[in-house]
């Protein structure tokens, strides 16, 4: 959830760094007002597209990296004793 706070202040710190009225940025990403609305209040139902399409509008590019789990033999040799 702490990444998800970090964003959404990101977002609405650089909105009002540019002088952007919510309505502004909802038009400038292509979505309704009320939707930037829930965005901006953090509502778990927002779509993350929805979040790219905020930041881009902002001059940012939100990425989704996936991360795997380390193999049992990488844990291996990581925690290697010799």
């Amino acid at each position: 959830m702490m990444l998800m706070n970090n964003l959404i202040a990101g977002l609405r710190a650089r909105r009002k760094e540019l002088s952007l009225t919510q309505a502004q940025l909802a038009a400038r990403a292509g979505i309704a007002r009320r939707t930037l609305l829930r965005v901006e209040a953090g509502d778990p139902s927002v779509k993350i597209g929805t979040y790219a399409q905020a930041a881009q509008a902002l001059g940012f590019e939100l990425a989704l990296v996936r991360r795997s789990r380390p193999s049992l033999d990488e844990l291996d040799s990581i925690y290697d004793d010799e």
